[in-house]
């Protein structure tokens, strides 16, 4: 008796500690989104109002990420375009999770400062600071997004993505929102609350890599050189979209995973890559190499509701959809599409991973594949950069 009162004793113990810690997290996180908030309803329009008394710099073309220490892939091409001009280039580039307070609040005020002047602006996530206040109609804002085709439900279409305390739009201003095909358009003007023609189907500047055979080479021997292990096998990427929240995520299935390279022997090389709210706090990944730079390179990829998708299937190649939560999570986050019109492999139970993994590799449907990609992602032909960017110095002025 007295064993079994100790180890109860502990229990509750230890849940009234998971309790208490859980409480100081969403506690600070929701003292950091207010104190954000003040800053970008009260401190970032009065910076924007003083320096927007100057002209606009019709040479200043600003590139901005708040997810990203470096310039993120999604804009790379497009930086290389205006490199090549006369224009005058500024980047902005931090990742907010990762930043205390005072930083976070330096590098939105430096930001403002440009967008009071600039001529372009360029962002490719969500980047609270452009929505901060009444922009110039001189100055154009292009959101080149992050995630091609449609699946599951973003923006103002779910309850999981934009925080209730975020008052007015936070897609407002943008004059430009690029997506993978005609068929996103409307999608994405009831998502994030835009007027019709401000969302284009000029493709996904990003996507121009994978139509480049030196950058696939170059793929190649980065990894190589960095995991001279698998050099002769077959490459395996997981690389799962997170679920929760952004300040509290995690993943599912990743114990089938672990499972999965025992049972595919020395012939296979299992990679995992997982988003990086995840690996800020739990170093999931077994690569820190880009997975843009994974794609091109990998004979089969394993994913669930992830926007990489479609990226991937501009390659194509081998699909599982490894979703064992898929009933809840159509039921709490919804799709715009069947998860059986992709043409892969649907496995909701780990026990089937590997089975379905083989049978996916030696027959998969590459013309299902192709007449996928061109229906969601017809417009990223490797040509998207350059028809983007004639758009905005040419037609769009």
């Amino acid at each position: 008796m007295k064993e079994e009162f100790e180890y109860g004793n502990i229990k509750s113990s230890v849940k009234i500690w998971y309790n208490k810690e859980k409480i100081n997290m969403n506690i600070k996180f929701f003292v950091r989104q207010c104190i954000k908030m003040c800053v970008q309803n009260i401190l970032l329009p009065i910076v924007y109002k003083i320096y927007s008394r100057k002209p606009i710099n019709n040479k200043l073309v600003v590139f901005a990420d708040a997810h990203h220490q470096e310039i993120p892939y999604s804009m790379k091409l497009m930086k290389d375009k205006f490199d090549n001009t006369d224009f005058q280039i500024e980047e902005c580039y931090t990742d907010y999770q990762s930043k205390s307070y005072i930083n976070v609040i330096y590098e939105m005020i430096k930001f403002i400062k440009l967008y009071a002047v600039a001529k372009y602006v360029f962002i490719c996530d969500n980047f609270l600071p452009v929505s901060t206040c009444k922009k110039r109609k001189d100055t154009t804002v292009i959101q080149l997004w992050h995630a091609g085709g449609i699946l599951k439900k973003f923006a103002y279409d779910t309850d999981d993505d934009i925080p209730n305390y975020y008052k007015g739009n936070v897609f407002k201003n943008y004059d430009i929102v690029t997506v993978s095909e005609e068929c996103c358009i409307p999608i994405y003007e009831r998502a994030m609350k835009l007027n019709k023609g401000v969302v284009k189907a000029t493709g996904l500047s990003r996507t121009d890599l994978f139509f480049d055979d030196s950058y696939k080479q170059k793929c190649y021997e980065l990894f190589y050189k960095k995991h001279p292990d698998a050099i002769g096998k077959k490459l395996v990427l997981w690389a799962p979209t997170f679920r929760g929240k952004a300040n509290n995520p995690f993943i599912l299935g990743k114990n089938y995973i672990d499972e999965l390279q025992e049972k595919l022997g020395e012939e296979w090389y299992v990679l995992t890559k997982v988003h990086p709210h995840l690996d800020s706090k739990n170093h999931i990944s077994n690569t820190n190499i880009p997975t843009e730079e994974l794609l091109p390179i990998i004979d089969i990829l394993i994913t669930d509701y992830s926007s990489v998708i479609f990226d991937y299937i501009l390659l194509s190649k081998p699909l599982i959809l490894f979703v064992p939560d898929y009933e809840e999570y159509k039921q709490k986050r919804g799709f715009y599409i069947p998860l059986d019109s992709i043409p892969g492999r649907i496995v909701k139970d780990g026990k089937k991973l590997y089975e379905e993994l083989i049978n996916e590799y030696n027959d998969f449907d590459k013309e299902k594949i192709v007449e996928f990609s061109k229906h969601y992602m017809g417009k990223c032909d490797g040509n998207s950069t350059q028809r983007l960017f004639d758009m905005i110095i040419n037609d769009f002025n």
